[in-house]
Parts: C-alpha cells; structure tokens; sequence
C-alpha cells in the first residue's frame, strides 16, 4: 500500500518557531513531526510500518535525515512508500532542524520490542552468519559503531530489519551515488544473504540480544546503565 506524505505535518514543519532552544526544538519538532508515525516514545507504530528510533544516535539519525533529504534514500515511491514519506518529511527541515531532533530521537530511552523471535527462524545459522558478516562492523552485541557508520541493530523491530535488508538486497537502499555505507549494506545483502529464510535466521538472532524488559508484565523501556555500570 502506497503511503502518502500527511499534509498536515508537512504544513505544519513551514511554521516551526525559528528561535528555540536547540532542545527545545528538537522536542517541539519530534512531538509534531515525527510521534504521529514513530509514537510518542519512539517506539514505532507497526500499522505504518515504522520502527522504533528511541536512543538512535545523532549521528547516525542526522546521517539517514540528510540521505532522505538529499535523495539519496527514500526515491522510490512504489519499492518504499514509507522511505518515500520520510524523504518528503525531510525536505522540509532545515540543516539545524535535522540536528536537533537527532539529538532528541538520541535521549529518549531505548524501548525494547516485545517480540523476541522470528517465526522460521534458525537462530544458530544465523548467529553463524552474524559473526561472519555483521559483527565487525555492528560489533558483537549489535550495538554499532560509528567509526564504520553502523548503526545499533538491538531494540529495533525485526520486521523492520527484515524490511531493510529486503530494500538493500533489492538495490531500493543504499544503491544511490554518495552512499557509501548504504553501499556497503548492498554488497553485504547481494553476496552474503541468499534469500528470505537468511535473512530471517539472522534477524532472529540479532533479536536474542535485545535486553530484557525490566517490567514483564507490560513497561517495555530500557534505560541504558549510566556511564562506568
């Protein structure tokens, strides 16, 4: 299904204060802007097919809200309606705009999916897989790294990663000139990821290693220990 940019949040984005505080801002524009598709938390909204992005570095959010911007992610239209959306979310953001709601998206506390398998899923080949191809750059943990521009894998959605290594298996992301990390995602997805059921034993994996919630009962929010625990 086709999913078309919400004309209310796009009008509403040529109306931001221009003078506030740069967390103030980034507040104000991820209340706006981004919870109607994301959540109120960043915890993602199936129904929309967007993902969790609570904790998300800057880094790597500014990096993927310049990619959307720029066109070089988010270009098709019918292979990915919801890159698409973004992309025209992030055309009208300002450069500062696009730096402060990063470094919101970055504070708000990881919230952890409730699933925590894939159906199909041959968990021990993909552990195998992930040591093989994904560990050096998403590190063992799958906590990321930005000296490789590799972002956290642990607490996103893994119909949302299997929706990723789809679109770059698929030449639908990271096939763009200048996208030299997304290059590198297409070259790992076309050599090294066979078919469907590959990518599903590897996502299935990578969710084993999502931190338990500290509520079972129905509190999904991970706070990260502070610095030194």
């Amino acid at each position: 299904m086709l999913v078309r940019p919400n004309p209310l949040i796009l009008l509403f984005c040529l109306f931001l204060p221009l003078a506030l505080p740069a967390a103030d801002e980034g507040a104000v524009l991820f209340k706006n802007v981004c919870a109607q598709c994301h959540g109120e938390k960043g915890e993602g909204k199936l129904e929309v097919r967007s993902p969790s992005i609570a904790s998300e570095p800057s880094w790597y959010v500014t990096t993927q809200l310049l990619n959307f911007h720029d066109g070089k992610r988010g270009s098709n239209t019918q292979a990915d309606p919801q890159g698409a959306m973004m992309a025209a979310i992030a055309r009208s953001l300002k450069p500062e705009q696009i730096e402060a709601v990063a470094k919101h998206v970055e504070s708000l506390p990881l919230v952890v999916p409730k699933e925590r398998e894939i159906a199909g899923a041959d968990v021990r080949l993909g552990q195998e897989l992930f040591y093989e191809r994904c560990m050096e750059c998403h590190r063992y943990n799958a906590s990321g790294e930005m000296a490789f521009g590799s972002p956290p894998l642990v607490g996103r959605q893994g119909w949302y990663l299997l929706d990723q290594l789809k679109k770059f298996k698929g030449l639908h992301r990271g096939a763009a000139k200048g996208d030299e990390k997304g290059a590198k995602m297409v070259q790992m997805a076309t050599l090294f990821i066979a078919d469907e059921q590959t990518m599903k034993n590897v996502v299935g994996y990578i969710l084993t290693l999502n931190p338990a919630p500290p509520d079972e009962a129905g509190d999904d929010l991970f706070k990260a220990p502070a610095a030194g625990q």
